[in-house]
């Protein structure tokens, strides 16, 4: 189970990053500059609640790290307490905005860190919950 899992994590971890880190062509309207600023963006989510742009991005960036939450500590029995994944899902996700400056028509934000770093700890979450309904069954 660990190497399957594993090799989901690295597949999926892969994917994102071809699609996080490849240029963008953003529609007017889409282009978001780099924002240093927490709950910026997310303000801008929530003001655009209509949005198919705004919520592809923010559900996108919530789903971009659940993975590492949810099959990270089955992979990697060291990433089995939750600031663990917290820590790798911010210096994964940081490093990817970092690298999204030199990208073109991409902007960092730190927003997107949060946001990251929340889909993580929602995937721990839930594999906190499988195992405690598996153990009780």
């Amino acid at each position: 189970m660990r190497v399957l899992a594993g090799l989901l994590l690295v597949l999926w971890l892969l994917g994102g990053l071809a699609l996080t880190l490849q240029p963008a062509h953003p529609l007017p309207g889409q282009v978001v500059d780099d924002n240093l600023i927490p709950f910026r963006t997310l303000a801008i989510y929530w003001n655009n609640l209509g949005s198919e742009f705004w919520l592809r991005n923010l559900f996108g960036n919530v789903l971009l790290l659940l993975p590492l939450g949810l099959l990270g500590p089955i992979a990697l029995p060291a990433l089995d307490r939750w600031w663990r994944v917290a820590l790798v899902a911010l210096l994964f996700s940081a490093t990817i905005e970092l690298i999204q400056l030199a990208v073109p028509d991409r902007s960092a934000d730190i927003d997107d860190v949060i946001v990251n770093v929340t889909g993580a700890l929602v995937g721990y979450a839930l594999l906190a919950t499988l195992r405690v309904f598996r153990t009780a069954t």
